[in-house]
């Protein structure tokens, strides 16, 4: 018979032509949308097609934002079981365990810290094959990347140069005035965006969190990647007292992330390195202050 992928392809050059033909019948936002549209006709193609690639191991969803100074050694990420880490850097960390990417970040561009020089520092590492390379980090926040649109938009072709797919900037909010105005400006100069970074700190509700996804899917029709994300209570700065208890973070845990390992639009998630004292965010630390595994830990080591 026809060699499974000759007749994928076929497939989808008819899909095309019907394109072609009647574009207003049906609009797909992207390459990938229509990809998955065409696949999604016949189970028994998709089968053939997989059974004609070589066996591979595609890279796991889940990470961790992590810096590996102190307790958090690289021997200690390994007990988490995650894929990937970054460290808001483009120096790679040293001792990094076998089998756990590295992914690279241009914080910010401005009087402080030039894009340029951290591109640099990214080309010389091309030669360990980061996966991929992160925007900058909270643009919009003083303490932050502190980074205008027009900064960001100025300099981002040279982020693209790198040629590794290129995450968006990662808004305090992804939907924030900065993100949809240097989107929108980026879209126009067609510069290259491969995904949207989101960062999310919500209450321990799993579903708060997928519709959040859902929204930004919809507002960019781009692949998302969670860059920083865990339950939250702002209010404990002021109080000293965070009211996510640990059993409903462990809860939100055994939840959400099997969505997040489910969810078409995710292609990574990375929990943020919190320690357990942070007033906001201690309820959902992975470590201990020694560096063991918490019950939180154990459980996302097991997803």
């Amino acid at each position: 018979g026809m060699a499974p992928l000759r007749r994928l392809n076929m497939l989808i050059d008819h899909r095309a032509a019907v394109l072609i033909q009647a574009p207003r019948m049906i609009t797909l936002p992207t390459r990938r949308h229509f990809l998955q549209s065409s696949l999604s006709l016949s189970t028994l193609l998709l089968a053939d097609a997989a059974e004609a690639q070589p066996a591979g191991k595609k890279p796991g969803k889940k990470g961790y934002a992590t810096g590996v100074r102190g307790v958090i050694t690289p021997a200690k990420l390994a007990e988490l079981k995650v894929s990937w880490i970054y460290n808001w850097t483009s120096k790679r960390p040293a001792g990094l365990p076998e089998g756990i990417e590295w992914v690279p970040m241009v914080f910010k561009d401005n009087e402080n810290q030039f894009a340029a020089k951290a591109v640099e520092e990214i080309r010389g590492d091309l030669a360990n094959k980061p996966p991929a390379v992160l925007g900058f980090n909270e643009p919009e926040g003083k303490d932050q990347g502190n980074t205008t649109v027009e900064q960001a938009l100025a300099v981002w072709p040279k982020l693209e140069e790198l040629n590794l797919p290129l995450g968006s900037p990662a808004g305090v909010h992804a939907d924030s005035p900065w993100m949809q105005a240097f989107m929108k400006e980026a879209l126009k100069r067609k510069y290259r965006i491969d995904f949207i970074t989101i960062h999310w700190y919500g209450g321990p509700v799993a579903s708060q969190l997928t519709s959040h996804l859902d929204k930004i899917a919809r507002l960019y029709k781009r692949p998302l990647w969670i860059t920083e994300f865990c339950p939250a209570d702002w209010s404990a700065t002021k109080t000293g007292k965070n009211q996510h208890a640990e059993k409903d973070v462990l809860r939100f845990i055994k939840d959400a992330l099997p969505r997040l390992e489910r969810s078409n639009d995710v292609e990574r998630y990375a929990w943020f390195g919190t320690g357990p004292g942070n007033s906001a965010t201690g309820c959902s630390a992975l470590f201990d202050a020694s560096g063991s595994l918490t019950k939180l830990g154990e459980a996302y080591a097991e997803v």
